[in-house]
């Protein structure tokens, strides 16, 4: 089909926003608009702007996921054919710096005098302690404009909000060392109210609803699942082991029970319980609960000699290291290293010892029997592994795109999948198939595990309802009840509130509607110390 450039209204409106702030001499701003409104040909329709208008050739730099730059390239050369390009990724930086070759991007890209530095889904400079904020601004900050794409500038609190606005304009928003969690706080509803007028002459944010009437309809289903006897007895067997812990440390100290197990139990213990109820609450392979100590010490003697461990590695060694391993990973290891029809490997209807899959084994045919196609998220690798195994039992045919998938292969699943139509689903980690690309070969996404941070969720959810998109979009959201899965629920809900009340026009915090905001500590404490 022959290429027709041509913006739609809404997007010459961010293309003027960006063209004003550069004649006003504005160091940066922030085009905010909901994922999947085409914030990319907006940014390189302005960049295209400024070398004929200003006769500003560039160099521009931009920064994006390894996920989209090929992408990136592909609309560069569609609407700015006269610009050069450079992909400055992987072995191909060392053609233009030997900086490269010693990890020191740094060196080679701080040489040049950059026009824009243009940072795609800025959300990920949400702290400027982090490493990847400073070494981003020691390359951007002497740049005559910043501009960052997100459509989910607020992730998790303002602070966050405000480590983007710092590194759009530092002359403007550096704090030093404020400490900005107890300066801002969001249940404040005068700080939201000003800090949403300061956010004004920099941010641009448009929502589907407000620009695109005819965009197709995205409809919500939250999916409450029960756990089965044996994924509920792994579940309390766990709650117990950690609720004796506590309740033997609580004796100790005041013999009270407090709010927050934090002071009580350390952080990275907190942290560690957590996870496991997680993972239970996902499904219980995720843990070790079928092979038991002498299981491992059998499997153990099985593979170590087929060097499953490195042939430098003792059996004792190989012994501990397998007792640290999930019965979803023993069960790898028998399939790959043990002979057919190993002894002790797991059968299909393990895979359905958890509730979501068994919802899934429900869903998803009756899914694929009425033309839908689905995206499946989830934020472990792991936990892809499974479904994997869980969707060839159904009978479902994929893909898969992780962190783990090559940068050169991503846009060519991502093509495939939109092209196949014999292809049901696409299975993709949150975090790498979560954030530019383009899938609206699917209709249907379900986000198996919810992230802490709901704007994940809503960055995958955005991967099939976005320009081009032709069916109504259904998004399933599964919740394994009486788990910490509804805590998890619950503080995504909030956060949405209050990202609902900086960034957009008319909104408030509705103190009626508002979830109290749980720190890990409390959750625990809620579901421990009873």
């Amino acid at each position: 089909m022959e290429f027709n450039p041509v913006l739609k209204p809404y997007q010459l409106v961010g293309v003027n926003f960006l063209l004003l702030l550069h004649q006003k001499g504005i160091g940066g701003a922030i085009l905010a608009d909901e994922m999947g409104l085409g914030k990319t040909v907006q940014a390189v329709t302005y960049l295209n702007l400024l070398q004929h208008l200003y006769d500003d050739p560039g160099p521009h730099l931009i920064v994006c996921p390894a996920s989209v730059l090929e992408n990136w390239e592909r609309e560069l050369k569609k609407w700015c054919p006269s610009f050069s390009i450079i992909m400055f990724h992987g072995a191909g930086r060392t053609a233009f710096s030997k900086d490269a070759q010693q990890k020191d991007d740094r060196k080679a890209l701080k040489r040049w005098k950059w026009s824009c530095v243009l940072m795609d889904e800025a959300h990920v400079l949400k702290d400027k302690g982090s490493f990847r904020w400073k070494n981003l601004m020691a390359v951007a900050q002497h740049a005559r404009q910043r501009l960052m794409l997100t459509g989910t500038p607020l992730q998790n609190d303002l602070h966050e909000l405000w480590s983007l606005l710092e590194f759009m304009m530092p002359d403007i928003f550096a704090t030093g060392e404020v400490d900005l969690k107890k300066l801002l706080n969001s249940e404040d509803h005068e700080l939201i109210s000003r800090i949403k007028s300061i956010l004004g002459p920099f941010i641009l944010r448009r929502l589907k609803s407000d620009v695109m009437q005819q965009l197709v309809p995205k409809t919500q289903h939250v999916n409450f699942v029960s756990m089965g006897s044996e994924q509920l007895k792994a579940y309390n067997g766990a709650a117990n082991e950690y609720r004796a812990i506590c309740e033997a440390r609580t004796a100790k100290s005041s013999g009270q029970y407090p709010q927050n197990v934090v002071g009580l139990i350390p952080k990275r213990q907190i942290s560690n319980y957590f996870m496991q109820l997680r993972k239970i609450a996902n499904h219980p392979l995720l843990i070790r609960r079928i092979y038991s100590d002498k299981d491992v010490e059998r499997i153990a003697r099985l593979t170590y000699p087929k060097g499953a461990f490195g042939f430098e590695c003792s059996l004792d060694r190989a012994i501990q290291a397998l007792k640290n391993y999930n019965d979803f990973a023993i069960h790898q290891l028998l399939i790959t290293h043990g002979d057919a029809g190993t002894k002790g490997a797991l059968k299909d209807e393990h895979v359905f010892a958890s509730a979501k899959c068994q919802a899934l084994a429900e869903l998803l045919p009756s899914l694929a029997n009425n033309g839908h196609r689905v995206l499946i998220f989830s934020q472990w690798t792991t936990m892809l592994d499974i479904l994997e195994w869980a969707l060839e039992v159904i009978g479902i045919t994929y893909r898969r795109l992780d962190g783990g998938t090559p940068v050169i292969e991503r846009q060519t699943i991502v093509d495939t999948f939109n092209n196949d139509l014999s292809i049901n689903a696409c299975l993709l980690s949150t975090r790498a198939g979560g954030q530019g690309l383009n899938l609206i070969g699917a209709d249907t996404v379900i986000i198996h595990d919810m992230d802490f941070n709901p704007q994940m969720d809503r960055q995958a959810e955005d991967r099939c309802h976005r320009i081009g998109q032709q069916k109504p979009v259904t998004i399933y959201r599964l919740v394994t009840k009486e788990s910490v899965d509804e805590s998890i629920y619950a503080i995504a809900r909030r956060k949405l509130v209050l990202d609902a009340a900086v960034l957009q026009s008319g909104a408030d915090l509705d103190d009626r509607t508002d979830v109290p905001e749980q720190t890990m500590g409390e959750i625990l404490a809620s579901l421990l110390l009873v």
